[in-house]
Order: structure tokens, then C-alpha cells, then sequence
């Protein structure tokens, strides 16, 4: 009896995937007035981000920048203060 050599067709030879850490977590904090993006981090988990994200905030407030709104996200920002002399129509 003969056996057949199995061949997979050439659609599943796949390179293998090369694992890369994950992406930590950064508050991007934006604000209207100036119109300002800042980026705050690295943090290992949500929960950590959220811990520091008041006092982050407070500062803002302090130097009474309007328009405050706030995304967590897992990512690793190119520029961590991006400011514009104008606001920005596309938020």
C-alpha cells in the first residue's frame, strides 16, 4: 500500500507571527481652549491609568484650559503634547 504524502495547499503556509509585547495604556486628554492633546503614561493597566487620570485633570483645570474630554486608550503615542494656536474643527 502506498501512502500519500499530505500537502497543505499554499494559502495556509503562514510565516510564523513574531509576538510583540502588548500596547500599554495612555490617557489622551484633549482640551478646547487651547485646543491641546496631551497624551499621559505609560500605564500597565486601565485601573492604573484611572487612578492618576484626576489629578491630570485637576492641573488642566487649574490653568484653566476649557473643553477638557478624556479617551484611555492602548496605544504608544508618536508625540506626547500636540498644541494649536486655533481650535480645531475635526475632533
Amino acid at each position: 500500500m502506498l501512502l500519500k504524502k499530505l500537502t497543505r495547499p499554499s494559502s495556509s503556509r503562514r510565516t510564523p507571527w513574531i509576538k510583540q509585547p502588548p500596547l500599554l495604556w495612555w490617557l489622551e486628554i484633549k482640551t478646547a481652549k487651547p485646543y491641546c492633546i496631551y497624551w499621559f503614561g505609560p500605564f500597565a493597566s486601565p485601573q492604573e491609568a484611572r487612578l492618576y487620570q484626576a489629578g491630570y485633570v485637576e492641573d488642566l483645570v487649574e490653568e484653566q484650559n476649557e473643553g477638557i474630554t478624556i479617551k484611555l486608550q492602548q496605544c504608544q503615542p508618536k508625540q506626547l503634547t500636540i498644541c494649536s494656536d486655533s481650535e480645531l474643527d475635526s475632533q
